[in-house]
């Protein structure tokens, strides 16, 4: 088209001007494309993180209130696994102590359906003694099972077993080549299927390998990580399980497009409140059966059992007027002076003997006692002696908490130093935590310690 008159000048302005718009948006919507495309992932793992998180406090939420919704158990408990996607967790999953997968139990859990970028529902992996049922001894002492790592087998949650992971939540992502996550007619739930053996149901089918660890079974070709052996998740060991923070960079990394978990952590850290509420309970069923002891026998207490330097703990009551010890089964010496040879049935739980719990066991040997001259077998009337905060008491209960750094409770030597497991302030005496000859005053709290996770209770109360 020739541009000599005045009107074609015009139409030939008006057709550059529009050329020039066009190249400028097609300039302008690559650069937007570009940028979606860098932000994408960035906002996928946002998503998911978000929804991790949410599922998380979930999960920690239901340990919180497990004693509560469970007459006689102790807080600190997880749900099972769901295994058909109906969001219900199982009423009891595989064998006690021993770690179980599935899906996460979104409806026992108070939630609507969860679900990551990707439009999948969660998976879950909960730790054996942290399952509720069937039930092992849970204690604070009691580590998780899972060693999580990076794509390049750093852990994530320190190389330590006592840092290893208690529950794990993934989002699986969208199927990638090979999975089929198929459901036959009419079996469908929200997240699953009825029938166990479909597709959907699978773990392989959902969650990756890469570096020789496979989420969905939770094992490591090499057999040993961070100097652990590694058994498949329903085996009552260690498993390992590798994560995906932040897919783009592990994408620079080398991970490749077979491998899109994303997954978050349950740790011993997340469960510090829950530790001490689990002290706090231990701590309140104590005080009341010593409490109702002492009413029964005119204010007199048992002798407690010695720390037996050296040995395994035992719990036999002593005979030696020492005042200071853990909570004894045989009362026999304590008989011997006109006292009751039983504890007292339970004034929390009617019908159960005092320390025939059967939580006990994970407690007996980090709970410990402490008896004042007057309200011993031998006693004398007088005022009492013995301190709690600066307060005259009769006795102090005192539960242990999880070990500190530098405390170890792993064979009879360590068992029997009252320093692996109570703090600087409430060791009575630090060669052979006696009572005579140490001192009688302990404390709730120390402001100077830098670390401090005893549980302290008088005979009157608990704080």
């Amino acid at each position: 088209m020739k541009c000599s008159s005045p009107v074609r000048r015009f139409q030939c302005r008006g057709a550059a001007l529009l050329m020039f718009v066009m190249v400028g948006v097609i300039a302008a919507s690559a650069l937007m494309l570009k940028a979606l495309n860098v932000s994408l992932p960035q906002f996928t793992q946002a998503s998911d993180s978000r929804v991790l998180k949410t599922a998380r406090q979930a999960l920690l939420g239901y340990a919180v209130s497990f004693a509560e919704r469970n007459a006689g158990s102790m807080p600190g408990y997880l749900p099972c696994p769901d295994l058909n996607g109906d969001g219900l967790a199982e009423v009891s999953c595989g064998a006690a102590g021993h770690s179980v997968i599935g899906r996460l139990p979104w409806r026992t859990l108070g939630l609507q359906p969860l679900r990551d970028s990707a439009g999948e529902c969660l998976w879950y992996a909960v730790s054996g003694d942290y399952k509720e049922n069937p039930a092992n001894l849970l204690a604070t002492d009691a580590n998780g099972q899972f060693l999580v790592v990076d794509s390049e087998l750093n852990p994530l949650n320190g190389a330590h077993v006592d840092n290893a992971a208690i529950a794990v939540v993934f989002a699986a992502g969208k199927a990638l080549s090979g999975q089929n996550r198929s459901v036959s007619t009419n079996n469908a739930t929200e997240c699953g299927s009825q029938r166990v053996s479909d597709g959907i149901n699978l773990s392989r089918h959902h969650l990756d390998t890469h570096n020789g660890i496979n989420n969905a079974t939770g094992t490591f070709n090499r057999r040993q990580l961070l100097g652990v052996p590694v058994v498949s998740i329903g085996g009552n060991g260690y498993s390992a399980f590798i994560a995906s923070y932040n897919p783009a960079a592990d994408s620079a990394k080398g991970l490749p497009a077979s491998f899109n978990d994303v997954l978050i952590s349950i740790t011993p850290q997340h469960y510090e409140k829950i530790y001490t509420q689990m002290q706090v309970w231990v701590g309140n069923r104590v005080r009341q059966c010593l409490k109702q002891y002492s009413d029964n026998n005119s204010g007199k207490l048992p002798w407690p059992a010695l720390l037996n330097t050296g040995g395994l703990p035992g719990f036999n009551d002593n005979s030696l007027a020492l005042r200071f010890g853990r909570f004894p089964a045989n009362l026999a010496n304590s008989a011997g002076h006109g006292l009751s040879s039983l504890w007292p049935m339970d004034p929390l739980q009617p019908g159960v003997r005092c320390f025939s719990w059967g939580w006990w066991p994970g407690f007996q040997e980090n709970t410990f006692y402490a008896i004042d001259p007057v309200a011993s077998a031998t006693g004398v009337p007088g005022a009492f002696t013995l301190q709690v905060d600066g307060s005259a008491s009769a006795a102090a209960v005192i539960v242990a908490g999880r070990e500190g750094a530098a405390q170890v409770r792993t064979n009879s030597l360590t068992k029997s130093l009252i320093s692996n497991y109570l703090e600087t302030e409430n060791i009575v005496d630090l060669a052979s935590g006696l009572l005579p000859p140490g001192d009688q005053v302990f404390v709730s709290s120390d402001r100077n310690a830098a670390f401090f996770n005893d549980y302290v209770c008088t005979l009157e109360s608990c704080p």
